[in-house]
């Protein structure tokens, strides 16, 4: 999952291309391998080579990684841990936490119970 921060890396990238991307890897240490890529994804490129760069992942499909943002999803449940499903979630789909009082205060679960995030 890729921090906001991250993700504004990930789509500057996204836009200035390989040079950004080589830049950002010797600012960190690190050497880049190039992903070999097919098709569309080759157009991607510096967009998925920066997210290999911050994650370890050699993702090579685009749209997968719009998905890994953590901002999507919502704190994790004080519970089990695991990510709210949206920062709106009235309960914890993975383990049904905070569903016993939706019926008398339908509000995000985050704004019912602040004190437990």
């Amino acid at each position: 999952m890729l921090e906001p921060e991250e993700y504004l890396l990930v789509g500057e990238a996204k836009q200035r291309g390989m040079l950004f991307v080589e830049a950002e890897a010797r600012r960190r240490g690190k050497v880049i391998a190039p992903i070999q890529l097919q098709g569309v994804a080759q157009r991607f490129q510096a967009f998925l080579e920066m997210y290999k760069l911050l994650t370890g992942f050699e993702e090579t499909n685009p749209n997968a990684v719009m998905h890994h943002q953590v901002d999507q999803y919502g704190p994790p449940c004080p519970n089990c841990r695991k990510p709210l499903r949206t920062p709106a979630a009235r309960f914890c789909a993975a383990c049904g936490f905070g569903q016993e009082d939706i019926k008398t205060d339908a509000r995000p679960l985050v704004a019912r119970r602040s004190e437990l995030f």
